[in-house]
């Protein structure tokens, strides 16, 4: 899963414009505000990895991770479904997709696909209001017994 999740924030700091790479980081819990950093964000949290034995002798891993979209609350509206000055945490989810789905995470994964994007909520810290939005990908690969 290591491996996995460095490939994914490597992948994601490549490819989202509007997003500065320091802001795309592995978290502890998506619900949770970080004391620093700027926003548009994404946390990457692990998830669970499944085993099940494939006939041919090989063993079926299946890896999910989420992948939380921060943005910072300014205007009503504006966190859900973006505006002139910055993309909303549909339009973040959307990209994250696009740069992931069908991914090998350079050799490891036979398949990637987008399991679900979740509602969004609301967080505050008493300081700051922000817009999350879960996106769960799942990840396969096959191995040798």
């Amino acid at each position: 899963m290591k491996a996995e999740i460095s490939a994914i924030k490597a992948v994601l700091q490549a490819g989202l414009s509007g997003i500065k790479s320091r802001d795309i980081y592995v978290t502890e819990d998506i619900r949770l505000i970080r004391a620093t950093g700027g926003y548009p964000a994404i946390g990457i949290k692990d998830g669970t990895t499944n085993f099940d034995t494939e006939v041919s002798d090989q063993v079926e891993v299946v890896q999910t991770v989420t992948l939380a979209v921060y943005v910072q609350l300014f205007k009503p509206e504006a966190g859900i479904m973006g505006d002139t000055i910055q993309k909303g945490v549909l339009e973040l989810a959307a990209d994250i997709i696009v740069l992931l789905r069908n991914n090998d995470l350079g050799g490891l994964a036979d398949s990637s696909l987008p399991l679900s994007i979740g509602a969004s909520e609301l967080l505050t810290d008493g300081n700051l209001v922000i817009q999350m939005a879960p996106v769960v990908m799942q990840y396969t690969k096959y191995d040798d017994l």
